[in-house]
C-alpha cells in the first residue's frame, strides 16, 4: 500500500508540474473582434475539446425538430467590447436571419450573450428562463459543452411546449472509494491552487494596460493598433451602407410626401453625410505617406487618435440616423397603404422593364464609339437590371401573398425590397445614358484642351530656345515639354481611331497642361496664370463630375460587394470636387488643381470598386425560389445592398426577417431601410457567469 501511495504521489506531482508548465507556457489569451461565422460551432477558445461532437449533435436535434439553427461561438475575450454589441455585430456580419440564433461566450471575460430574431416564437420570458436555469449554471462550472447542450435542449423543449430539461452539469456525479480517491482529491486541490495562480498571473497580463504607445489620453488602452484599425474600417463600412440606403429611402419619401414633410430626415442625412465624409478624409490620411506637413500621421499615437476619431464620427452619424428611423417609418406607413402601393409598384416595375431594350441598344451604340473604364462600369448594367426586376417581381408577388395571409408586417418588408429593387434598376438604366452624355461631352472637350496644351507647348519651346529660363527650371521645362508632346500625339491618335476613351484623353491632356503650367509659372504673372486656369476649369470640373457620377452609381448599385478602399477614394473625390466648385470664382488656380485631384481619385475609386465586384460571390446557402432566375434575382439584390443579413425593424416596430410568416424565408436576408447600421430587430440577453 505504501509503495502504491508513493507511486500515486509521484504521478500526481508529475501531473501538477506538467500542468503548471503547460499553463505557464501557454500564450496569453487573445481577444477576438466580431466576426463572420463560417460554421455553426466556432471554438476559438478551445473550450469544447473532445465534446464538440456531443454539442453538435444537440444543435442538430434542435434544427431537425424546430427549424431553429443555433450558432455558437467561444472566444477568450470580447476585446473590451460589450457582450451585447459584440454578439449583435457578429450576427449581422454572419447574415443571421429569422430562423437563426447566436450564443456567444467569452471564457476569459466570464461573459456571454444570446441573440434571436424579433419574430422567434419564443418569448423573452422563455429565453430568460433557459438562460438562467440551463445556460448560466453550466457556464459557471466551466462546462462549456454542457452549456451548448442545455441551450439547445432548452430551446427545443420550449418550441414543443414541454418543461425545460435540467441536465446535470458535467463533473457533478458523485464519487466513492478509498485512499486513491482521497489522494486524487488532494491532487485536484493542489492542481486547482496552481491553476488559480497561473490564471491570476495571466489575468494580470490580459488586464487593460496603458496604450502600447504610452499615450495617457488614448481612448482605447490595451487595444492593439491593428484591432483598432479593423474596428474603424468595419464601423465606417457599415455606416456608409446605412447612409446610402437612407439616402435612397429619403429620396423616395421626398418624392411621395414633399420636401417639407421630410425636412427633419433631410437634415439628419446631411449631417450624417458630413460626418461620414470627415471620417473618410481621416481614413485617407492614414494611407498617405507622412510629408512632415502635419497632415498624415507620423507616429503611432497620431494614428490611434485618427482611428479613434473615425470611430467617434461613425458612431455619431450612426446614432443620428437611428434616432430618426422610427419617425421615418411612421411617416411612410407602408402597412397602411399596402394594396394601392402593390398596384403602383407593379406599374412602375413594368415601365422600367420597357426601358431595358432601349438601354441595351444605347449601350451597343456606345461600344461602337468608345472604350475605357467609364464604359466598363456600365457594361453589365442590363444584366443587373434584369436581376433587380426579377427580384422585384418575386418580392411583389410575395407582398401580395402576405397581404392575403394577413401578414402585413412581412408584406411591408417585401414592399420595401421591391421599391429599392426598382429604384436600383432605374439608376442602372440612367447610368448608361449619363455615361453616354459624359463621354460625348469629354470627346468634344478634347479639342479645346488640345488647343490649350499646344499653346503651352509653344510657350515652353520658345522659352527653351531663348535660353531665358533659369537653370533650375530648364530640366523641369524639358520634361514637361516632352510629356506634353506625347500627350498631344496620343490625343490626335485617339481622335483618329474608330473608338476612343475621351475621359482618359482629357485626363492626360490636363496632366500635361498642369506640368507645363508649373514649369512656366516663373515666367508668367499671376493674372496670366489665373486666366489660363479659368479657361481650363470647366473641362476639369466636367471630367471630375463624370467620373464621380459613374463611380457613385456603381457603388450605390453594388454596395454589397464594394469595400472601404473604393468608398474612401470616392468620398475624397467628392470632397475635392466640392472644394473646386467653392473656389471657382475666387481662386481658379487652386480650384483647377482640386478638380484634377477629384478626377484622379474618382478614377481610382472606380477601379477599386470594379475589382471588389470582380472578386465578390454571394453568401452561400439559403436562396429560395424556383429556377436560376430567382436565384440570380436574389444574388443581385444582395449585391446591390437591398438585402442584408439579420432582421430589420418593420414599420410597426416589431421587426423580423424578410419572408417571415407562413411563406418561408429568403436565407436570413432582409431589406434595409432608413436608419443607422444598428437599426436591427434582434432580441437578446446574457451577462456574467
Amino acid at each position: 500500500m505504501l509503495r502504491q501511495s508513493s507511486g500515486a504521489r509521484r504521478a500526481a506531482a508529475t501531473l501538477i508540474i506538467a500542468l503548471f508548465a503547460i499553463l505557464v507556457m501557454a500564450s496569453p489569451a487573445r481577444a477576438d473582434e466580431p466576426m463572420r461565422l463560417a460554421e455553426q460551432i466556432t471554438d476559438n477558445a478551445g473550450a469544447l475539446g473532445d465534446r464538440r461532437d456531443e454539442a453538435q449533435a444537440a444543435l442538430d436535434r434542435l434544427r431537425d425538430e424546430t427549424g431553429l439553427q443555433l450558432f455558437v461561438v467561444f472566444v477568450r475575450s470580447f476585446d473590451a467590447t460589450p457582450a451585447r454589441e459584440w454578439t449583435e455585430q457578429t450576427a449581422v456580419r454572419s447574415d443571421l436571419g429569422d430562423r437563426d440564433a447566436l450564443l456567444a461566450v467569452a471564457t476569459g471575460d466570464r461573459a456571454y450573450w444570446y441573440s434571436f430574431d424579433q419574430n422567434t416564437p419564443l418569448s423573452d420570458a422563455q429565453l430568460d428562463e433557459i438562460a438562467a436555469d440551463a445556460i448560466e449554471p453550466a457556464l459557471a462550472e466551466n462546462d462549456w459543452a454542457g452549456a451548448v447542450i442545455a441551450a439547445a435542449d432548452g430551446y427545443r423543449a420550449a418550441y414543443a411546449g414541454k418543461p425545460e430539461p435540467q441536465p446535470p452539469v458535467a463533473g457533478s456525479k458523485s464519487r466513492s472509494g478509498g485512499f486513491p480517491y482521497t489522494l486524487l482529491c488532494i491532487v485536484v486541490v493542489v492542481a486547482a491552487v496552481a491553476i488559480g495562480l497561473v490564471l491570476w498571473w495571466r489575468a494580470r497580463q490580459r488586464a487593460p494596460k496603458p496604450s502600447p504607445v504610452g499615450d495617457p489620453n488614448d481612448p482605447y488602452p490595451g487595444v492593439s493598433t491593428q484591432d483598432l484599425t479593423d474596428r474603424a474600417n468595419s464601423r465606417l463600412l457599415e455606416l456608409d451602407d446605412a447612409l446610402r440606403t437612407s439616402e435612397r429611402e429619403l429620396s423616395m419619401a421626398t418624392g411621395q410626401y414633399g420636401a417639407e414633410a421630410t425636412a427633419q430626415f433631410t437634415s439628419a442625412v446631411e449631417a450624417a453625410r458630413q460626418e461620414v465624409g470627415e471620417a473618410f478624409r481621416l481614413r485617407m490620411l492614414l494611407e498617405e505617406e507622412p510629408q512632415g506637413d502635419g497632415t498624415a500621421p507620423t507616429d503611432e499615437p497620431s494614428r490611434r487618435r485618427l482611428l479613434a476619431d473615425i470611430i467617434r464620427l461613425s458612431e455619431s452619424a450612426d446614432a443620428r440616423l437611428d434616432a430618426e428611423a422610427d419617425a421615418f417609418d411612421e411617416l411612410r406607413e407602408l402597412e397602411a397603404h399596402l394594396e394601392p402601393s402593390i398596384a403602383t409598384l407593379g406599374e412602375r416595375r413594368a415601365a422600367t422593364e420597357t426601358r431595358l431594350p432601349g438601354a441595351v441598344a444605347e449601350l451597343d451604340g456606345l461600344r461602337s464609339r468608345f472604350v475605357g473604364q467609364a464604359l466598363t462600369a456600365v457594361s453589365s448594367n442590363p444584366e443587373q437590371v434584369s436581376e433587380r426586376l426579377t427580384f422585384a417581381a418575386t418580392a411583389l408577388q410575395k407582398a401580395s401573398d402576405e397581404v392575403a395571409a394577413g401578414q402585413r408586417s412581412a408584406a411591408a418588408l417585401a414592399m420595401r425590397a421591391t421599391e429599392q429593387a426598382v429604384d436600383q434598376a432605374d439608376t442602372l438604366l440612367d447610368a448608361i445614358a449619363t455615361v453616354g452624355a459624359d463621354l460625348a461631352a469629354a470627346r468634344e472637350a478634347v479639342q479645346t484642351l488640345l488647343v490649350e496644351v499646344e499653346s503651352d507647348l509653344a510657350a515652353g519651346r520658345a522659352a527653351q530656345g531663348s535660353g531665358s529660363a533659369p537653370p533650375e527650371v530648364t530640366a523641369a521645362l524639358a520634361s514637361a515639354v516632352a510629356s506634353g508632346g506625347q500627350a498631344v500625339a496620343a490625343a490626335r491618335a485617339a481622335q483618329a481611331a474608330p473608338t476612343m476613351d475621351p475621359l482618359t484623353v482629357v485626363r492626360q491632356l490636363q496632366e500635361a497642361d498642369a506640368a507645363l503650367d508649373r514649369a512656366l509659372a516663373d515666367m508668367r504673372d499671376a493674372a496670366e496664370r489665373t486666366a489660363r486656369a479659368r479657361a481650363m476649369l470647366d473641362q476639369a470640373i466636367l471630367a471630375a463630375r463624370a467620373e464621380i457620377s459613374a463611380a457613385t452609381d456603381f457603388v450605390n448599385t453594388r454596395r454589397g460587394a464594394v469595400r472601404e478602399q473604393a468608398r474612401t477614394l470616392l468620398a475624397e473625390a467628392q470632397r475635392h470636387l466640392n472644394q473646386a466648385i467653392a473656389l471657382t470664382a475666387d481662386d481658379p488656380v487652386t480650384a483647377l488643381a482640386e478638380a484634377q485631384q477629384a478626377d484622379h481619385l474618382a478614377e481610382q475609386a472606380s477601379r477599386a470598386a470594379q475589382s471588389d465586384v470582380d472578386q465578390w460571390a454571394p453568401p452561400g446557402g439559403g436562396f429560395a425560389g424556383p429556377g436560376d432566375a430567382a436565384l440570380g434575382g436574389l444574388a443581385g439584390a444582395i449585391l446591390g445592398g437591398i438585402l442584408m443579413g439579420g432582421g430589420r425593424r418593420t414599420p410597426d416596430g416589431f421587426g423580423g426577417g424578410f419572408g417571415g410568416g407562413s411563406s418561408g424565408g429568403w436565407g436570413g436576408h432582409t431589406p434595409g431601410g432608413f436608419g443607422g447600421s444598428q437599426s436591427s430587430g434582434r432580441r437578446g440577453g446574457g451577462g456574467r457567469f
